[in-house]
């Protein structure tokens, strides 16, 4: 079985400067499209996408699935709660206590999305008396998963980066390797007729 090759090495001041770049970017493109799609609180789309970026591309991945997730979960939980509170004159506390509360009951079971938790809260305390709580949720989840969506694409551009900026900087040294075993190969004449018709 053939042994796949070892990843190119990078040295720590390559991925110090990708880190830094990475969550720079990620934060101000986050918040600029969040602008330019009309949408009102940017700043949980630049916080969202530097939640979502961790050390390794994987596990900036698993939290962006969880952080999409949780946030639908989180949507679903309060648009529902609040539709019965409006009902029964419930106060924003109550809705939050509830909200919460179910949402931690699904993050019990699931603990990935954890983040429907807070997105309760967020969607109710920044709901505005003449905007429906539907319309406050898609606001906030859009700039959430916007946010989340960023910072893994950057994160994926950034390694994408740092592995061919490695393979780059390794790939000289063999080719003159390479070469030099091609020069030094000495030629062979073991069959080859010599004159007269004898061979060695």
């Amino acid at each position: 079985m053939t042994r796949p090759p070892d990843p190119p090495k990078v040295s720590k001041s390559t991925r110090v400067i990708a880190f830094v770049g990475r969550c720079s970017g990620a934060a101000t493109v986050a918040y600029e499209l969040a602008l330019s799609l009309g949408l009102p609180e940017s700043l949980w789309a630049a916080m969202s996408a530097l939640i979502v970026s961790q050390e390794h591309l994987h596990e900036t991945r698993s939290s962006l699935t969880g952080r999409i997730l949780g946030t639908l979960v989180g949507m679903a939980v309060t648009i529902s709660v609040s539709e019965v509170a409006s009902r029964v004159a419930a106060p924003t506390a109550v809705q939050i206590a509830v909200a919460v509360a179910i949402s931690a009951l699904v993050a019990g079971e699931f603990p990935r999305l954890r983040v429907a938790m807070w997105t309760c809260p967020i969607i109710l305390l920044t709901a505005q008396p003449s905007v429906p709580v539907v319309m406050a949720a898609l606001h906030r989840g859009g700039e959430v998963m916007l946010g989340a969506l960023v910072g893994w694409a950057f994160h994926w551009a950034a390694e994408f980066l740092v592995d061919a900026f490695a393979s780059e900087a390794e790939e000289p040294p063999r080719r003159r390797t390479s070469r030099h075993h091609r020069r030094r190969r000495p030629a062979t004449r073991q069959g080859v007729p010599q004159a007269g018709g004898e061979q060695p």
